[in-house]
């Protein structure tokens, strides 16, 4: 009887502890998923910011659709208006041109297929060149202010050629461009070349301390820049040809 109680007790004993070892081994399995329900959190925040990267994507490839598409449709527009401004244009200059060179006076020298327009009180005295004769006496300095202002040059002789048609304008003392630069110890055109050899021959006279150049009759003197004379302002003029129906605008540049 000893002997069966005594078993009976082992046989329990062992039990107890296989089933705490039983249960050990259930504990470490079950550890794994409750580990992965920790990581929700992560894989949440990591949706969220590729969701939010993606909308962002989205709506940067709207924009650049929409902005491509008011590109074009504003470079059509400015297409349609520089057409629109073309056309006016040609046809204004059209009207101008049959106006003053066609239907304007028989005796004026630039009128016919190709004439020379010049800004109203300035005269066209042949060449490519406008010119305006001063009504009144100013210094040089001032006369030179003058023909800035009017986006002009004082009077500039540098060819033979201009030099004869300038004896034809009317007799006056006329201020040149040209000024003496004591740096320089000789004239200057206001375009800052030097007097070549030849125009020094056109010089009669000239005064070494703080003069300027001018015209009268037929030379180039010169005299004190403070003084008041004459003066006369040269600008490009405008030359309306004819050809294949259509008025074209050039514009005739000083050379330099």
């Amino acid at each position: 009887m000893t002997e069966e109680i005594t078993y009976a007790n082992l046989t329990f004993g062992n039990s107890h502890e296989l089933d705490n070892i039983a249960e050990s081994k259930d504990t470490k399995e079950k550890g794994p998923p409750t580990l992965s329900r920790s990581c929700w959190p992560v894989v949440l925040i990591l949706f969220t910011l590729c969701l939010a990267l993606l909308m962002a994507l989205v709506t940067l490839a709207v924009l650049f659709f929409q902005i491509a598409k008011d590109y074009k449709t504003q470079l059509r527009d400015l297409n349609m208006t520089k057409n629109e401004l073309h056309a006016n244009f040609s046809n204004m200059l059209r009207a101008i041109g049959n106006q003053l060179c066609l239907e304007g006076e028989k005796d004026l020298k630039n009128n016919g297929q190709n004439c020379v327009l010049c800004p109203a009180s300035w005269k066209w005295e042949g060449g490519d060149m406008c010119y305006y004769y001063s009504e009144e006496q100013m210094s040089w300095e001032q006369s030179h202010q003058f023909c800035s202002s009017q986006n002009s040059t004082l009077l500039l002789i540098k060819e033979a050629a201009k030099l004869e048609l300038v004896k034809k304008f009317p007799v006056k003392t006329y201020w040149l461009g040209l000024t003496f630069r004591a740096e320089q110890k000789g004239l200057y055109w206001t375009d800052n070349t030097a007097l070549t050899e030849e125009q020094k021959s056109w010089v009669n006279h000239v005064s070494s301390f703080q003069s300027c150049g001018y015209f009268y009759y037929t030379s180039i003197y010169s005299q004190p820049c403070k003084g008041d004379l004459y003066y006369v302002c040269e600008k490009p003029a405008i030359q309306l040809r004819r050809g294949n129906n259509h008025w074209q605008e050039d514009w005739f540049v000083r050379p330099k």
